[in-house]
């Protein structure tokens, strides 16, 4: 059994790091749990910050990381960044050895993730990834398939579909997140 060093106080308080378009997808779940708190957002952005934490009743707004971790102490950390912003700001965060959750992808490419869970490890930071996909009803149905055995033991064969449209066009990401059009390995990184 694992002894905690200090009681745990709820609700926890989180610091949200990122207020672009899938952050909204965030603020509006962590709102659902009554034992958490989003007690902070910090964005470069100073309107983005600002404009989050006025919708979603958020106390505090920053746009400077380190201004953020001087404010106050917090149980854990949300990142919800593009991937390649993953390994500075994790370097920030996992000396206090607090909980990371990062929105996929970890980063840009394998040596760099690589890089930042050997961070997280040397600290002791729990460090998970952050996939709404896998709480989908029907990758739920999926895993409980295979659990049952109902598929068998063997996987011959694996098909993967995405949502037609997504990716395609002049404009097809540049309101929502416009990185996208920049990253290689697009569907890896956003559906693999």
């Amino acid at each position: 059994m694992t002894h905690l060093k200090t009681p745990i106080t709820l609700p926890l308080r989180g610091l949200a790091i990122g207020a672009g378009y899938f952050s909204h997808f965030h603020y509006k779940a962590w709102k659902r749990i009554p034992e958490v708190q989003i007690s902070a957002i910090c964005d470069a952005d100073s309107h983005k910050s600002d404009t989050l934490a006025s919708t979603y009743n958020i106390p505090q707004a920053f746009h400077d990381l380190r201004e953020a971790l001087a404010s106050t102490t917090f149980d854990f950390f949300d990142v919800i960044t593009p991937p390649a912003s993953h390994e500075a700001i994790i370097n920030e965060l996992a000396p206090l050895g607090k909980p990371i959750l990062c929105q996929k992808a970890l980063a840009p490419d394998f040596q760099t993730a690589k890089r930042i869970v050997d961070t997280a490890e040397r600290y002791h930071c729990p460090l998970m990834i952050h996939d709404n996909f896998r709480f989908q009803s029907w990758h739920r149905k999926f895993k409980s398939l295979i659990e049952d055995g109902a598929i068998g033991t063997t996987l011959h064969t694996a098909t993967f579909r995405t949502r037609m449209g997504d990716g395609w066009g002049k404009d097809a990401y540049l309101s929502r997140q416009p990185y996208f059009q920049t990253m290689p390995q697009l569907l890896v990184f956003e559906t693999g």
